[in-house]
């Protein structure tokens, strides 16, 4: 069997509830961010909708040797997202190839 490993990414449209600047806006996030690295070690960044209160796109992506074990961390962090207070998934996509 070759070696082989799987990359996986998942692109999140996010609403941050209750914001009324980008300042709130970008503390949550930030928040969300760290809190998701240090607990699934993935890499995550900001890449859409940057200069608006409510909404934002995030992009979170990891790899491994095992495809099924990449898609569940994704789907892992996709819950712990959607149980984060003041923050709804308003449109995901995970890929791993």
């Amino acid at each position: 069997m070759p070696d082989r490993f799987f990359i996986g990414s998942c692109n999140l449209d996010l609403h941050v509830d209750s914001c009324q600047s980008l300042k709130d806006k970008r503390r949550i996030i930030t928040s969300l961010k760290e809190k998701v690295k240090n607990r699934y070690n993935v890499a995550m960044c900001e890449f859409g909708d940057l200069s608006l209160w409510q909404r934002t796109r995030l992009g979170v992506v990891t790899c491994g040797n095992n495809k099924q074990h990449v898609d569940s961390s994704l789907k892992a962090v996709l819950d712990y997202i959607r149980k984060f207070r003041a923050i709804s998934v308003v449109d995901f996509d995970i890929h791993v190839s």
